[in-house]
């Protein structure tokens, strides 16, 4: 044989092994772990458009910082919307496309965010099943006597849940027990997983921030909470959209887990108030994400809306109660789709 057609052949075959090779890399990874995504065609349509100035560029599913909120371009809100505001402690209205603050109060200073913690939670568990094989949706878990005596829990020690059922609890019905198992499972122990927590923050650039629970509940003799500012909370909530599994979560009124357990939203947007029909989506669009209430924070509520393709992120904190809470935030909706249109 010739040395030039040696020379094809040996092309040839290195040809074929790279082919094999990128398969094989393609192919791994933990897509085959997340659950069908209701809100996939949102999302990837929001993220083609919001990367479509970077010359193509493959997006960072890790989120290793975040772009800063723009604070250049606020607007007034309406009288009657300002004075359901001086209830809170804090608020803030995003348009994500162009990062532009549509109005805020206070939105930069650290506050007591209760189960708003679970945000965080949420999404180092969902880097967990993105970058660890052996971390699956239907690995069953054990609560153990630890998650178990967390206040207000829904689970008795002893129960089998899969991390899925986990993650449905904990972002549904703000299950406090749920964030203490992840937590547990995730890290070598829960003050390991608050330090992952704090310095997750600090990577991201979430100055504002400091964690010292899984869940929100307030800790030791004083009581503390965790804190962060409202503007750091959506930081939190956009780079949740990157996964499925929470975005799922987040979104649902109801979900009955693996055991027949049902779990119910705390979210009143999620809910008609005047419904016997616990699953009626109230606000159109609702994409999440996450309620919170101690006596330190009172009524807080991080949410996502999404129509027509534009989508707005938004927090509040500190509200008396949850009416009061979602009556604001129904109207802040309402009044930033209105005014970004004209």
């Amino acid at each position: 044989m010739s040395w030039h057609k040696i020379l094809i052949l040996l092309g040839v075959i290195a040809a074929i092994h790279l082919v094999v090779i990128f398969g094989c890399v393609s192919g791994s990874g933990s897509g085959e772990n997340l659950p069908p995504d209701p809100f996939a065609a949102v999302r990837e349509s929001f993220f083609d458009r919001l990367f479509a100035d970077t010359g193509g560029r493959e997006r960072e599913t890790s989120t290793p910082g975040v772009r800063p909120w723009d604070y250049s371009r606020m607007l007034e809100i309406p009288e009657t919307l300002a004075q359901k505001a001086q209830r809170a402690s804090s608020v803030i209205i995003v348009e994500l496309s162009g990062r532009r603050v549509l109005w805020e109060k206070n939105s930069r200073n650290p506050v007591a965010i209760a189960s708003l913690t679970k945000l965080m939670t949420a999404l180092l568990v969902a880097e967990k099943l993105e970058k660890d094989p052996q971390f699956k949706l239907d690995e069953v878990i054990t609560i153990s006597p630890a998650a178990a005596a967390v206040e207000s829990r829904k689970f008795s020690a002893g129960t089998r849940l899969t991390v899925q059922d986990l993650i449905l609890a904990m972002m549904i019905a703000s299950s406090n027990d749920a964030a203490f198992q992840l937590a547990e499972r995730v890290a070598s122990s829960v003050p390991a997983f608050v330090e992952m927590m704090n310095e997750r923050a600090d990577k991201m650039g979430l100055s504002a921030v400091k964690f010292n629970s899984p869940n929100g509940l307030p800790q030791g003799k004083e009581r503390e909470n965790s804190y962060a500012a409202a503007a750091d909370v959506i930081h939190l909530c956009e780079a949740l959209m990157k996964y499925p599994v929470i975005m799922s979560a987040c979104s649902e009124s109801y979900a009955k887990l693996s055991n027949d357990y049902p779990v119910y939203t705390t979210n009143g947007l999620l809910l008609h108030p005047r419904s016997n029909r616990p699953y009626y989506r109230k606000v159109p669009g609702l994409i999440g994400f996450k309620t919170g209430y101690t006596n330190a924070a009172k009524f807080c509520l991080a949410f996502g809306v999404e129509r027509k393709g534009r989508v707005f992120l938004g927090c509040v904190t500190g509200f008396p109660s949850a009416a009061d809470r979602e009556r604001f935030c129904n109207e802040l909706i309402e009044w930033a789709y209105t005014v970004s249109q004209e």
